[in-house]
This record gives C-alpha cells, structure tokens and sequence, in this order.
C-alpha cells in the first residue's frame, strides 16, 4: 500500500517536472500567456447547470416511485395466483400477463432512466460549450494562449484520497492566473443582465 502511494506520488512528480518546463519554455518562444480554470466549480456555481441538473434529479426520483408503486401492484396481484390451481386456464392467464407487464415496466424503466441519461449529457454538454465560448473570449480579451484545468479544492492533510489527488495536480503553482471566478461571473445569467 505504501509503495503504492510512493509511486503515484513519484508519478505525478515526473509528469510535473516534465510538462512545466515545456510550458514555460512554450510561452517564452510564442509570448503566450498560460492560465488556468477549475472546471469543476465553474460547474458546482453555474445556477442554469444546477436548477437543469435539480429538474432531472426530480424526474428521476419521480419516475423510480412510479416504477415501485407499480411493481407493488404487480406483487399484490401475483399474490392472487395462489386462489388458482397450478395448470388452470385462469392461473395461466394471470401469470402471462404479470410477466408481460413486468417486462413491459422494465422496459418502460430503462428507457426512461436512458432519456434521463441523454437530457443529462446534454446538459453537461450545453454548460461546458457555454464554458468554452466564455474562456475562448476571456483568452482573447486578455492574450491568453493555453488555458489548463485545475483543481482549486484545498488537500486535507489527513485525508490520503485527498492527498493523494492533490499531489498528483498537474498545476503545481500559479500566482494569479486563474480565471475561474471570471468565467463563473460570465456564465451567471444574473450577472449578464446586470451588465446590459
């Protein structure tokens, strides 16, 4: 376990070690200017993406009590086979058509959960491209040439995951280059009608 940790820990160090210095050297020879973004709180304080991620999350737990209500009714009716001889016509009717509405509600389910799905990644997709938009024009605005995801989200020292994933930070410093607070700002639709 500890080799392990040794050895993502020296990983993350060589690729570091690596890829700062071209990076630099890549802005010397270009004059380019290296920024970075924390994608992930772009997402977390973006008020379109959460109330569209809310809507989802409640279709979802609408449709799986949905689902279970019917499944209760399925159950209380294949409780009623028991009143049939096993091989009678009636018993036999039932059983067919309990196995095709359960089939049916499986069905049903996993097409739902599959719509639930696509709306989703449509959603994550929709934000991120919104994203791109705004940090392609921030880059212009300000001669940015390359901007690099980063995690902003403070390590806790006694928190091996933690540790461990922020040792592994490909963004090991950066003093006043990040335009996440920026972009956030952009895509905030309150924000946009302030400023008109």
């Amino acid at each position: 376990m500890k080799s392990q940790w040794i050895k993502s820990f020296v990983a993350g160090l060589v690729v570091t070690c690596i890829s700062l210095p071209v990076l630099a050297q890549q802005g010397e020879n270009t004059g380019g200017v290296v920024a970075i973004l924390d994608v992930a709180k772009v997402f977390k304080e973006n008020p379109v993406f959460d109330a569209k991620m809310k809507e989802i999350k409640a279709q979802a737990d609408a449709l799986k009590n949905e689902i279970q209500q019917q499944q209760e009714v399925i159950r209380g009716e294949a409780a009623g086979l028991e009143q049939y001889a096993v091989g009678t016509p009636d018993r036999n009717n039932l059983e067919a058509s309990l196995e095709q509405r359960q089939a049916a509600l499986r069905t049903k389910a996993r097409q739902a959960e599959t719509d639930l799905l696509n709306r989703e990644a449509g959603v994550y997709y929709d934000t991120y491209t919104q994203m791109q938009s705004v940090v392609g024009n921030l880059a212009g605005q300000y001669g940015i040439s390359l901007v690099m995801r980063f995690d902003s989200t403070p390590i806790t020292r006694d928190n091996r995951p933690e540790v461990i994933k922020g040792v592994n930070r490909a963004i090991v410093y950066h003093h006043k280059l990040d335009l996440t607070n920026m972009v956030i700002k952009a895509m905030n639709p309150s924000s946009a009608s302030a400023g008109n």
